[in-house]
């Protein structure tokens, strides 16, 4: 057996507790590895709420992202460019049910970890990585633009400030005044979120922004318009029923792909790009992990660690 966190009805984090459930095995084209790290996103908490409908039976898994090691490995399982997967390979990718000790994922949903990038911020890479480099390619923003970004100090918005600034835009986020210090020191411009955003983003960009990248909700799509984007050089990761009311651009349900963020993994490894984590929790305190994730004012990505 192996311990999981599971909930049998939905609510808040005290919904979540640990059981026992049984070992995986690895199925052809599949691994089964030793989880030592799961990044928590929103799209957990929501599906933890019931913030959406879910047919899956109760009780219920949680967790998509995970890094660890490679324990057992079925037949033919390869990684995107074809080479062998091996126990002990150290490993990150998605999965639905990651908080658990041992995880059964096909092959072709992991990439290599490298060596020196921490199982934590591993862990924690998957989803904002390539949600922040999908939308990136849905408004390319470079040299000449200036970007609006909100929720800037968030595992999407950081990682997409630095990937927006690297193709020479020119980036403001918004941030809570305790985040303001972390943005500079990449190269954002801070401006507080909250009521009159649309003035002090005027205030600091008098001759206009050219694009918004939306992480948190209507308060910076709102701001745009106010500022005379046409709703498509806005795109909207979080609010999606204003996606569809006004028209916005968004990636939508983009393709995951194992190289993209081997890729990406690699840099973060290099020190090229920055993912902060703010706190790790053992399995048994899940439900504190997510607690915190749901105060929705984090400096950092919020890890379990089974």
């Amino acid at each position: 057996m192996q311990r999981a966190i599971q909930f049998d009805r939905t609510g808040g984090p005290e919904v979540l507790y640990v059981a026992e459930v049984p070992r995986p095995r690895a199925e052809a084209g599949g691994l089964v590895v030793e989880v030592r790290a799961v990044g928590i996103n929103p799209f957990d908490s929501k599906a933890r709420a019931g913030a959406f409908p879910i047919d899956d039976p109760f009780p219920r898994t949680l967790g998509t992202n995970f890094a660890g090691v490679v324990a057992e490995v079925g037949a033919d399982a390869a990684y995107w460019d074809g080479a062998p997967v091996a126990v002990g390979d150290q490993v990150l990718g998605w999965e639905m049910g990651t908080l658990r000790e041992l995880l059964a994922v096909p092959a072709s949903q992991v990439a290599r970890k490298p060596a020196d990038l921490p199982f934590d911020v591993a862990g924690a890479l998957c989803t904002p990585a390539l949600t922040a480099h999908a939308a990136i390619g849905v408004l390319n923003p470079g040299p000449g633009d200036t970007v609006l970004v909100s929720a800037a100090a968030g595992a999407v918005g950081i990682l997409y400030c630095q990937l927006a600034l690297e193709a020479g835009a020119r980036v403001i986020g918004t941030a809570g005044p305790a985040n303001h210090a972390r943005l500079r020191a990449l190269g954002v411009e801070p401006v507080e979120y909250g009521p009159g955003l649309a003035d002090r983003v005027r205030a600091l960009a008098p001759e206009g922004i050219t694009a918004v990248q939306d992480n948190y909700g209507r308060e910076a799509v709102d701001a745009g318009l106010e500022l005379g984007l046409p709703p498509g050089r806005i795109c909207a990761i979080a609010d999606h029923a204003a996606v569809a009311e006004l028209g916005l651009a968004s990636p939508g349900r983009y393709e995951r792909r194992a190289d993209v963020l081997e890729r990406l993994a690699a840099r973060v490894a290099a020190g090229e790009l920055v993912l902060p984590v703010q706190d790790v929790f053992p399995l048994d305190r899940a439900a504190d992990a997510f607690a915190l994730l749901d105060t929705r004012h984090l400096s950092g990505k919020i890890v379990v660690a089974p």
